[in-house]
């Protein structure tokens, strides 16, 4: 039996096997999420609840040997290999505010927030309080492990939520009834929820990674997740994803990191590689696993987009009607207080993610970030400065969007000058006019040449070839772990940069924003090259010179590296034409106008152009619990064909099995080239001739949405509007139901979802039925 920390590196000797997960005030970022800076904290070991506010010297006292070892005895969760606790509450915390300075009392709000909370004890075993309370714990566990998290709904039941606003009668809001719709926003929703795995190879059926199941208020319920033991080590996360639930929830921060680690050399077989390796052999981390010449430092950031907003309330309308003001400026008690900058707090507010009393949605839904004026954070800070860099010392970054509504151009760029000024110009704050003015900053201070972003895994899974860049996409859910070197010391920037309006999820060209920075010290020894990708490959073959231990494996690794390639480390078998055994289409569209959208999933069908499309969406539906959209066949092989119709495009996850991109056509000249605008692509593009599509998959592509993504594994992609994505995957080894949809999570709450099962086929054209027959999958 093994136990885990909530936080790593990972600690083995703590006696209990149950761990009480994520702090109250549960972690500086930095501490939870990455092992470069400063030793992490141990985890209680305990199951003791923490009720709300309670104050630090009020901290229920550490069980001792004894008791731990009495309550090993008793515990349902002794004996798994690893053992988590979690508890869902409303947390209070804080969130930085950067349109302020930092030591206005604007510049911090005060936010409550539903969030995974415990208890986090120093190496003392003293409680201490961490720096932002809407991160949650990390994970790790490896290969063969059986992961057990018990999960606790300590939210109020739905009759007993406390809305914005009021009722006719001036009394406070209830939450009352259900909708109609299931997919219609509605405040019964907010409280319930469940947990999903998010990219992991584990079977979806009972309480294994069952996303149709409802974990509700006052109920505690314990997941089991077998992980194959040959499942593919990498970066993975897990958030909430109850249907109704799932983008306030991830909103308010229901979201962690979820690592698998490895240690499997590369095995040669007599046609090739008969077991591939882990990528963590050749990236072994400073002090793990044995003394190497050569290490790589691990980042994990989980970017998020916590959408908290104030809002009026009877007294402050009142006493706005008593100043003077018109009666037609007077906003709706419970609206959400926002300016010409943005949504803002008064002194004394707290920020929170409600239903909102005309629209459940309307801190989630569309355009809501945008014009939010909030941040994306990095580990649950705005613009924290990350410690431990050192110039020369390749580190592992793993990137996480854990975010729902923002597209994530990521680059690393120096501070010319020093950092010293930035710093200065961050603590000011923005003047009350926040994104548009840390545009300004960024341009003016972070304007040094991008770096190389050496990538080697995408949504967690190695990549056949390595992808240098300077700019990195991240849409929602999308994973990558890239490998970065400080050619220098001194201040870097992790920006954001602008983004053109047709590759973001929000259709607008965003501004540039400052995710946070690093301090980097002096290099420690000499540095090949200009310290750009050179260096990177450079420490690449030093390392895998000391770490794969069979020399003809070696030999072989070194071969394609020097080619820029990892097929030593690709788990997942490259899907041949001849394997294909069936054929799914799906198109994503949004239908009607506002307020009465739908958010629908059908299938593709060829047609004659219409609207600049050659195809056409049929049989297209929103979401139904009770019906059954696809039975796949276990132990199928098909090519699946998507595209996106309507303005904007959509992140496409499926979950159990991923797939390989085969080919990403283009098949949708761009709009300028009809008035012959500048810079306009793809204009020899004929809708009605396929063999005029342009593949822009490959790595030497000019749309870098999709540059490079050429066979690669994934579990996440963007579907723009006028292109054609082939897909190929396969069903292995689990059954049951589960889900694809859209990964902007208002739109799947709202019905971009489909119902999929994996059944055994019975010989005869049809399928046998295991399961019964499908339904709502809810319960107590």
């Amino acid at each position: 039996m093994r136990t885990y920390s909530v936080v790593f590196p990972v600690f083995r000797s703590l006696s209990c096997a149950t761990v009480s997960a994520v702090a109250l005030i549960a972690g500086s970022g930095l501490a939870l999420a990455q092992d470069i800076a400063q030793p992490p904290q141990r985890a209680a070991m305990t199951r003791t609840a923490m009720p709300q506010g309670l104050a630090p010297e009020a901290l229920p006292q550490v069980r001792s040997d004894d008791s731990a070892a009495a309550l090993e005895e008793t515990d349902t969760c002794a004996g798994a290999d690893v053992c988590y606790d979690l508890a869902l509450r409303y947390v209070d915390g804080e969130m930085r505010n950067p349109a302020f300075p930092a030591d206005d009392p604007r510049g911090t709000d005060k936010v409550r927030l539903r969030a995974y909370a415990g208890l986090v004890l120093d190496e003392d075993a003293t409680p201490v309080s961490q720096d932002n309370a809407y991160v949650a714990p990390v994970v790790e566990i490896a290969p063969g492990d059986t992961f057990r998290l018990t999960f606790e709904n300590e939210l109020p039941r739905p009759q007993d939520m406390v809305l914005p606003g009021e009722d006719a009668n001036g009394n406070p809001l209830r939450c009352t009834g259900e909708p109609e719709d299931h997919n219609e926003p509605h405040c019964s929703n907010f409280n319930l929820t469940n947990m999903h795995t998010h990219g992991l190879w584990v079977s979806p059926q009972g309480n294994s990674d069952n996303v149709l199941l409802t974990v509700n208020p006052g109920i505690t319920f314990t997941y089991e997740y077998n992980i194959p033991s040959d499942h593919p080590a990498g970066t993975f996360w897990y958030h909430a994803h109850r249907h109704g639930s799932t983008a306030p929830q991830v909103s308010s921060g229901m979201a962690g990191i979820l690592l698998i680690r490895g240690n499997r050399q590369p095995q040669l077989g007599a046609n090739g590689w008969a077991s591939p390796g882990d990528l963590d052999v050749i990236l072994p981390r400073p002090g793990v696993g044995g003394s190497y010449d050569v290490s790589f430092p691990e980042r994990t950031m989980l970017f998020q987009q916590i959408a908290y907003a104030c809002r009026w309330t009877r007294e402050e309308v009142n006493a706005l009607a008593d100043g003077g003001t018109p009666p037609d400026d007077l906003p709706t008690v419970g609206e959400i207080k926002s300016d010409a900058n943005g949504w803002y707090c008064d002194e004394g507010d707290v920020g929170m993610l409600e239903p909102g009393p005309a629209n459940a949605f309307d801190q989630v839904g569309f355009g809501s970030w945008p014009r939010s004026g909030r941040h994306t954070a990095i580990n649950g800070a705005i613009q924290k400065e990350h410690p431990g860099a050192v110039a020369g010392q390749v580190e592992r970054w793993r990137l996480i969007h854990g975010g729902v509504r923002e597209t994530i151009g990521l680059e690393i760029r120096k501070v010319e000058g020093g950092g010293d000024a930035l710093r200065a110009r961050l603590a000011e704050g923005a003047s009350g006019n926040s994104r548009a003015a840390i545009a300004e900053t960024v341009e003016e201070f972070c304007s040094g040449e991008p770096l190389d972003l050496v990538r080697v895994a995408t949504d967690g899974l190695a990549r056949p070839d390595i992808l240098t860049s300077k700019e990195l996409l991240l849409q929602p859910a999308y994973r990558e772990d890239v490998l970065v070197n400080f050619p220098s010391e001194g201040t870097y920037c992790i920006v954001d940069a602008a983004t053109a309006s047709d590759a973001d999820i929000n259709l607008n060209d965003n501004d540039t924003a400052l995710l946070g920075f690093l301090e980097v010290a002096p290099a420690e020894g000499s540095i090949e090259g200009d310290g750009g990708a050179d260096h990177v490959m450079a420490m690449l073959e030093r390392s895998i010179g000391e770490t794969i231990t069979d020399e003809a494996a070696r030999d072989f690794v070194l071969e394609d590296l020097a080619e820029g390639r990892l097929d030593a480390f690709v788990k997942h078998r490259d899907i041949a034409p001849h394997e294909v055994s069936g054929q799914q289409t799906v198109g994503f569209n949004i239908q009607g106008t506002p307020p009465a959208f739908q958010f629908v999933i059908g299938e593709i069908a060829p047609t004659h152009v219409s609207n600049g499309a050659p195809f056409a969406l049929v049989d297209e539906a929103a979401y139904e619990a009770a019906r059954l959209d696809r039975v796949l066949p276990l132990g199928g092989v098909e090519e699946w064909t998507l595209t996106s119709f309507g303005g904007g495009g959509h992140p496409f996850h499926i979950h159990v099995n991923p797939f390989q991109i085969v080919e990403v056509l283009k098949y949708q000249p761009d709009a300028g080239c009809a008035t012959g605008a500048e810079g306009a692509r793809g204009c020899d593009i004929d809708p009605n001739d396929p063999a005029t599509y342009v593949d822009v998959s490959g790595a030497d592509s000019y749309e870098p949405q999709y540059a490079g993504l050429k066979n690669t594994w994934k579990d996440t992609l963007f579907i723009l509007p006028g292109h054609l994505v082939k897909l190929r995957t396969r069903y292995e080894r689990y059954i049951g139901d589960f889900v694809l949809h859209c990964h902007i999570l208002d739109h799947e709450d709202e019905g971009m979802m489909q119902n999929i099962r994996i059944a055994i086929p019975d010989g005869k054209g049809g399928f046998d039925r295991p399961m019964t027959e499908h339904g709502s999958h809810e319960g107590g």
